[in-house]
């Protein structure tokens, strides 16, 4: 224990907030904060919404629901400028979003239509990577966010 404080006085939770009140019938796999943010962070649910949310000042506040994907959202990862956000989803598709105004700003299906289960950007170069539940395919599209393989992208 930190000093000579106890385990109930570490653990007194003041000042917790429930923010999160837009995914109650569904769950929520994961949250994070955005980096080097800690008033900003964000949820994905398997309603298929992510929750773009503020901690800080004032009250705390859900300022985005990202939507659009057809299946639950299992993952998502904020970019190192914390200025897109990528999801994988159970619906086969990956989505790069803009989270300050909550647009979608690119919609990239799996070419064999499998389950997007995780995703990441790459801390060093900000490259994506994407693992979908393809039997013997443990990736698919490794691309910087704002130059996706074309064979692999809708139009922009």
């Amino acid at each position: 224990m930190a000093g000579d404080t106890t385990l109930s006085e570490n653990y007194a939770f003041a000042g917790v907030y429930h923010v999160f009140d837009q995914h109650t019938d569904s769950a929520v796999p994961k949250v994070q904060f955005a980096h080097d943010d800690r008033h900003l962070l964000a949820c994905c649910s398997l309603d298929g919404t992510i929750s773009v949310c503020r901690l800080a000042p004032g009250p705390p506040a859900v300022l985005q629901v990202l939507r659009g994907h057809g299946g639950g959202v299992a993952d998502f990862a904020w970019s190192l400028s914390n200025d897109v956000l990528v999801s994988a989803s159970l619906d086969g598709t990956l989505r790069l979003w803009a989270p300050t105004d909550g647009r979608c700003i690119r919609r990239v299906p799996d070419p064999d239509g499998a389950a997007l289960l995780c995703c990441a950007f790459q801390p060093l170069n900000n490259n994506l990577t994407v693992v979908s539940d393809t039997p013997g395919t443990p990736l698919c599209p490794s691309a910087a966010p704002r130059d996706p393989p074309k064979s692999l992208c809708d139009p922009p």
